[in-house]
């Protein structure tokens, strides 16, 4: 017998899942949205298609799980977000890299096609980073969390998504946080 028969451990599946949401990602950065079939995500990351639909559901389901990795801030917010502008920072390193930015490209491309899949994408993504900017806000606070998302995002997201511009560097992110936090006078 060459192959090991069971259930995987805990480890193998995080492995497989994993895996899947590489191919997941490469498809939706490198071909876009039609790309992404279960046919070729269970040839390419070497799983049954049965467990992909057990494991992510439907197509949307492996999108899900390709976003919530660009949104992996949320899964440490308490150790790595402790204030505004780490919550900040910790958005725009994940958001203005190469991997969201093909991701949001492939959403773009089909959203009017796939109205839902539009729908989830925002879910998932810009509410539950605005939801996150929220928690760091004073009820007070001069600027709402949707405005303050927008303007962290910006100028830079919108030439990432253009391909006009690189990811930026470690530098420009800080420098650009620090621009928004004090234009909203929220910079301590």
């Amino acid at each position: 017998m060459t192959g090991k028969r069971g259930r995987p451990s805990a480890a193998e599946s995080l492995a497989r899942d994993e895996r899947v949401v590489d191919v997941v990602i490469a498809l939706l950065t490198g071909e876009g949205f039609e790309a992404l079939t279960f046919d070729r995500v269970a040839a390419e990351a070497h799983v049954a298609k049965r467990t992909l639909y057990g494991v992510f559901g439907d197509r949307a389901g492996l999108v899900r799980a390709a976003i919530l990795r660009q949104h992996a801030y949320l899964d440490h917010a308490e150790e790595e977000s402790a204030d505004l502008r780490s919550a900040s920072r910790a958005i725009l390193v994940h958001l203005l890299g190469d991997e969201a930015v093909g991701i949001h490209r492939a959403i773009i491309s089909a959203a009017v096609l796939h109205p839902p899949l539009a729908l989830e994408f925002y879910d998932e993504g810009p509410a539950r980073a605005q939801g996150f900017l929220a928690s760091h806000l004073t009820p007070d606070a001069p600027v709402s969390p949707d405005l303050l998302f927008t303007a962290l995002l910006g100028e830079p997201h919108r030439r990432r998504l253009l391909g006009l511009a690189g990811p930026p560097t470690p530098g420009e992110i800080d420098a650009h946080v620090d621009v928004v936090l004090r234009t909203f006078g929220l910079s301590s």
